[in-house]
């Protein structure tokens, strides 16, 4: 019997007064069996060891526990649980009974410890009742949502639930739509940015569960914020889809601490999961930093997990599309519908008119999103007088059928962590020995599958190395922090600024300090243009660097830093890569007021291996490095 129906099934008949026996006979066997130690049980409460020994749940308040200890104790909870099955209905009419509370605890005990349902006193339970109604769900798919950079919380994907009504594909129709989205974010309490990071890190923020139709999920992310959504439907018999769809509804009486870098968005999606399905092994497969795409890559090494993948594209990747096909007097028109509604179409027939104004509105949604689904009046006007002016042309317009892009899926990108060792000569220090660790998650040099092209996000780098005229003593070369780029061509109908931001450390070599580490934060804004394998994005930049020994702003250890930068990238397939780097900037009131610098990288991916040569020219300093990269 499906977990949730088990709750309605137990309210025919008035209740009886408690089986005290049959209690004391559960909870006895429970004892005996050790039933608390159980993986399902344990998965189902989210109990995990700590480092002091032990267990504890990451569900930290809220009405998930019944035991007052509970927490920390799952033979405890497992003893409560049985109890509170046997209960009295609540005093409070606004309080659930156990047995509505916890229908997926219920089946457990039905199915391990053969636990009679007929012996139990039944109880009505209209909001589980309902929630099972507005699932109706069939099946399952987790949906990643693409790398976001305009926003921190997002800049490295995002997951979500998808509750399925029926087969995916059923009947060859795509209704998915109506299904019911089921997210895990942080409750964010504040606007200001620098809190929003520390309360993200440290866990001060609450997550919650929520649940909202797909439509709204697909409005948000591929409409508002232009990001193509990769849908992964999971092969679920119907028991686990069920009993998923009971777990979710026992988390909705509990809270967790949010960790941004942990136990965040993707972490607690496969651990649902997992609950549901005790024989899946999905949060071995993510490492002490939990990536989106990461979890993504957990679902296909448990096999047979996966049934199909499916690609949605984003408005923007939609609008691209449609661009393609248009030629010059036409893509004038698009331009001006897109501005004034009312502006004339071109002298054409009634199909190229109709792909005209597909690709205005295409355009007009991407240009204005936001303002439409905020529900704007003069915005949602604009758009309506485009609709009918659509609606003037009688021509029915093809499905726009696009191929997945060739790079793939999140699953299809290399390893989030990056180590590397290698060595070279330097001018200054003769010969070098380097060793370099990144925590996350892909730089323009790296493998490009399951990336969009042009964009790079890294997090936690590092590169230490060891001079001969320093004794071979191992020095920090530098240290980011972060680094975030989107090198993004420019577009005739919807052109969008590349830029850069960096914040970190690096050794100065341009004479403004004897080889000392300085913070720096870099922030730029340019365009990019392609061809091809071919992408050439040029950058105005601002720099801040600072160190005690720097020569820096008026005799201080502070220097600003303006000027340009460029970048070329070179493309080889999936296979190879190149890299080209320079920069000028002039140091107001610092010694010396201007710098330099030139690089070149190549790298030959073999696997999760890849091959680097670097070269690097400085005022100060001129090196050659070559070396080895491991990703996993």
């Amino acid at each position: 019997m499906h977990p949730l129906l088990l709750a309605a099934a137990l309210s025919a008949a008035p209740a009886p007064a408690a089986d005290t026996g049959y209690l004391a006979e559960l909870q006895a066997a429970a004892r005996a069996r050790r039933l608390h130690e159980d993986r399902g049980w344990l998965r189902l409460g989210h109990w995990r060891p700590t480092l002091l020994g032990g267990l504890e749940s990451e569900v930290v308040g809220g009405e998930f526990f019944l035991a007052p200890g509970g927490r920390a104790d799952p033979d405890a909870e497992l003893q409560a649980t049985l109890a509170g099955l046997f209960a009295p209905e609540p005093a409070d009419e606004k309080a659930m009974h156990p047995q509505c509370r916890f229908p997926a605890r219920l089946a457990f005990l039905v199915r391990s410890l053969g636990l009679d349902p007929a012996r139990l006193p039944p109880r009505e339970c209209p909001r589980l009742a309902e929630w099972w109604t507005r699932t109706r769900a069939a099946g399952a798919t987790l949906v990643f949502s693409s790398y976001y950079l305009s926003n921190p919380a997002s800049a490295f994907g995002h997951t979500f639930l998808r509750l399925d009504r029926r087969p995916f594909a059923a009947l060859g129709e795509r209704v998915e739509l109506t299904d019911l989205g089921v997210d895990y974010a942080a409750t964010v309490d504040t606007g200001n940015s620098v809190l929003y990071a520390l309360k993200g890190l440290l866990g001060l923020f609450r997550g919650d569960w929520s649940a909202r139709p797909y439509f709204y999920k697909v409005r948000e992310y591929a409409d508002f914020e232009s990001r193509d959504l990769w849908e992964y439907e999971l092969d679920l018999p119907p028991e686990k889809v069920a009993l998923l769809v009971a777990h979710l509804w026992e988390l909705g009486s509990g809270w967790f601490r949010y960790y941004y870098l942990t136990q965040n968005c993707s972490y607690q999606i496969i651990a649902a999961l997992e609950a549901a399905d005790p024989r899946l092994d999905l949060v071995a497969h993510v490492g002490p930093v939990v990536i989106p795409a990461d979890t993504v890559k957990a679902l296909h090494r448990n096999p047979g997990l996966v049934r199909t993948v499916r690609y949605r594209p984003s408005a923007r990747t939609q609008l691209e599309a449609r661009m393609a096909r248009l030629d010059g007097p036409s893509l004038d028109a698009v331009l001006a519908l897109a501005e004034r509604p009312e502006a004339p179409l071109p002298e054409a027939g009634p199909e190229a008119r109709a792909a005209v104004l597909d690709a205005a509105l295409d355009l007009y949604d991407v240009r204005n999103a936001g303002a439409v689904i905020r529900g704007e009046k003069a915005a949602v006007d604009r758009r309506q007088e485009l609709l009918l002016r659509r609606a003037t042309v009688p021509v029915v317009s093809p499905p726009l059928e696009l191929v997945p892009p060739a790079r793939g899926g999140p699953e299809r990108g290399h390893d989030s962590v990056r180590i590397e060792a290698g060595g070279g000569g330097s001018r200054a220090e003769g010969p070098v020995a380097v060793l370099g660790w990144r925590l996350a998650l892909h730089d323009l040099a790296d493998p490009p599958a399951g990336f969009a092209p042009g964009s790079q996000l890294e997090f936690l780098k590092v590169r230490l190395r060891a001079g001969q005229r320093h004794g071979g003593t191992l020095r920090l070369d530098g240290a980011d922090l972060v680094e975030v780029a989107t090198y993004t061509a420019l577009d005739r109908l919807d052109p969008r600024i590349t830029f850069h931001a960096r914040l970190g450390s690096a050794r100065i070599r341009d004479g403004g300090c004897r080889s000392c580490v300085a913070g720096q934060a870099e922030l730029g804004g340019g365009a990019t243009v392609a061809a091809g394998p071919v992408l050439l994005g040029i950058t105005a930049e601002g720099s801040l660097d600072g160190a005690p020994d720097l020569a820096g702003l008026g005799g201080s250890g502070f220097r600003l830093g303006v000027g340009p930068s460029a970048l070329l990238r070179l493309g080889g397939g999936e296979r190879a890569s190149l890299v080209a780097r320079g920069s000028w900037r002039h140091f107001p009131r610092a010694r010396p007021d201007t710098g330099w610098e030139l690089s070149v990288q190549g790298r030959l991916h073999l696997g999760r291996a890849s091959l680097f040569v670097e070269g690097r020219k400085l005022p100060g300093d001129a090196e050659a490095l070559g070396g080895l990269q491991l990703f996993y």
